[in-house]
């Protein structure tokens, strides 16, 4: 039961968990209520109340020579809990940080993300960090996932600008790259590149692919993808003042040519082939 698990996750067993939440659904029982509505077995459940007792959980009422157990209301409970983590999270980013300072200056040096959650939670981070700027090259449904952070930072006037895929409404400052055969057939690889005030830098596989990114602060990788980013920028500039057509048939051959090895999908030239004007 996903609720006992969240329970235990904020440090009761899972006997406590079973009978506080079942006290929640009752109101008010006795011991031997308790033990039937939770499942805790009779020869545990004084002990489990005793337990929730010290630890502020229940409340206690004698009437009629028997014991009445209550659960503390949920909200003073989540409050008391909120306010708990806070205190834990307060030390220990205090702590941390403390730890943190006291390290040498370390060399550059590109670590791994691993993880659907754990990229979203360090582009977010990242994102909230950014004090002028971030640049970014980024496939849909990771851009829609991080577009609130973005609408923060865009509010405080950081400046957003890059390139997107398959987004349709995209932020001022970013453009959509066009759309053909050769793009379509890179829609299952996706990646992202996010860079935040040039001086630190996230990229790999989008997160929806549940694989790895990579993070460094190494100002060859940032110079590389940021000039990455701009010429793919440029092109999108470039074939939008143009003849998208035209410039794709120059382009995507001369792509070819100069990585010695077939990338265009045949479809893209098949498609033409009945054009009167490249017949």
């Amino acid at each position: 039961m996903e609720l006992i698990e969240t329970l235990q996750s904020l440090g009761l067993t899972q006997y406590e968990a079973k009978t506080f939440a079942s006290l929640v659904a009752a109101g008010t029982a006795t011991a031997y209520r308790a033990s039937k509505l939770s499942g805790v077995p009779r020869a545990r459940i004084y002990e489990i109340l005793e337990s929730l007792e010290n630890k502020g959980l229940v409340m206690t009422e004698e009437a009629g020579g028997s014991k009445n157990y209550t659960s503390l209301p949920v909200d003073v409970f989540l409050e008391q809990q909120k306010q708990d983590w806070e205190r834990v999270y307060q030390t220990a980013k205090s702590q941390l940080k403390q730890l943190e300072n006291k390290q040498p200056e370390k060399a550059h040096y590109v670590s791994t993300v691993t993880g659907t959650e754990s990229i979203l939670s360090f582009c977010r981070t990242l994102i909230q960090n950014a004090k002028k700027q971030i640049l970014l090259s980024m496939w849909d449904p990771m851009y829609s996932e991080l577009l609130p952070e973005f609408l923060e930072k865009a509010e405080q006037h950081c400046r957003i600008h890059g390139i997107v895929f398959d987004v349709d409404q995209p932020l001022e400052g970013l453009i959509c790259h066009r759309k053909n055969d050769y793009m379509s057939s890179l829609s299952a690889n996706k990646w992202f590149i996010l860079s935040v005030d040039s001086s630190k830098l996230l990229y790999g596989h989008a997160a929806e692919k549940n694989e790895k990114a990579f993070f460094t602060d190494d100002s060859v990788h940032l110079f590389l993808l940021e000039d990455y980013i701009w010429h793919d920028v440029l092109v999108n500039r470039l074939v939008e003042k143009g003849d998208q057509k035209q410039l794709d048939d120059w382009i995507l051959p001369e792509m070819e040519r100069f990585f010695d090895q077939k990338m265009v999908p045949d479809s893209f030239w098949e498609k033409d082939s009945g054009d009167p004007e490249t017949s």
